[in-house]
């Protein structure tokens, strides 16, 4: 969600026809560990016996690094978001999925095991991943929206000041 949020800000910001200059000169606090945190959520995936740790890892990275640039418009809302997700995960052992949101979104069940499906016993149920969203045939918690929505702001703000 960061990384897709982040292009259409700067894709946004761009065919509005602002400069890319306020880019480069972006100084991101704790960039090694916002970069060791994507790594490790494309990693976890791909290595199920540590894809629980790489995905904790992955979200308090996240949550942590945004946080640490909080001066940048957008960058509250991704560590609000990835803070969410952090305690659904971690209170659930893996992101809760809702099955009726699955099917409304016309998605596929995940099958990873960074996802547990919703049942009478997951906490913060609310948190979980049960906003479908029918043209990305995806299912979304409220903390990806957040991330999302941050990570969009902040490349598109710093590219419409002047």
């Amino acid at each position: 969600m960061l990384a897709s949020g982040a292009i259409l800000g700067v894709v946004t910001g761009l065919a509005i026809r602002r400069s890319w200059r306020p880019l480069a000169d972006l100084q991101i606090q704790w960039f090694p560990l916002l970069i060791a945190g994507l790594v490790a959520r494309a990693a976890a995936p791909v290595v199920p016996t540590v894809a629980f740790p790489l995905y904790v890892f992955a979200l308090a990275a996240t949550a942590v690094s945004a946080a640490a640039n909080v001066r940048l418009t957008g960058a509250a809302l991704v560590a609000f978001g990835g803070a969410l997700n952090l305690a659904v995960v971690l209170l659930n052992h893996g992101m809760p999925v809702d099955a009726g949101a699955v099917a409304a979104a016309a998605a596929s069940m995940p099958t990873d095991a960074l996802h547990v499906l919703v049942n009478a016993a997951t906490l913060l149920t609310l948190l979980a991943d049960v906003i479908p969203v029918s043209f990305a045939h995806a299912v979304y918690s409220v903390g990806d929206v957040c991330i999302a929505v941050g990570g969009f702001l902040v490349p598109f703000v710093l590219l419409i000041r002047r």
